[in-house]
């Protein structure tokens, strides 16, 4: 009797869970149709541009959907002054940090990188904003 109901309690929990996130989802795909793309982007708009990435990569249960960051530390990396930084932290932190990183054009709204990253594979984030 006991195993039925820690199964009962297990199975809403986890619909619960996946209920969240499927509001989360179409939260962001609702808020994507008001990114305006003709006047540039705008910090905002770029969080959601980034947001529907995410979606789209299907990586939505590895990062953090809701808190998009911005990384201001890119003076480094190639034609910087000219897209945004949004990354994604992971939900359950490994050994080796990653994040999904989002490199949005300022001007067009267009995707320059989109994938997982960490700090040890820079080159990787240089040679994605040198296309």
């Amino acid at each position: 009797m006991r195993a039925n109901r820690f199964l009962s309690l297990m199975l809403l929990v986890l619909t619960g869970c996946v209920t969240s996130q499927t509001k989360e989802v179409q939260t962001v795909l609702d808020n994507y149709k008001t990114v305006i793309f003709e006047d540039a982007i705008g910090l905002d708009e770029a969080k959601i541009i980034a947001q529907r990435q995410l979606v789209k990569k299907n990586v939505v249960d590895l990062y953090d959907l809701s808190h998009p960051q911005v990384e201001e530390n890119v003076s480094a990396l190639p034609n910087n002054q000219n897209h945004w930084f949004i990354y994604f932290e992971e939900k359950r932190p490994s050994s080796i940090p990653f994040v999904f990183m989002v490199v949005v054009d300022k001007q067009t709204g267009g995707i320059q990188f989109a994938d997982d990253y960490n700090e040890g594979n820079l080159w990787i984030l240089e040679s994605g904003l040198l296309r």
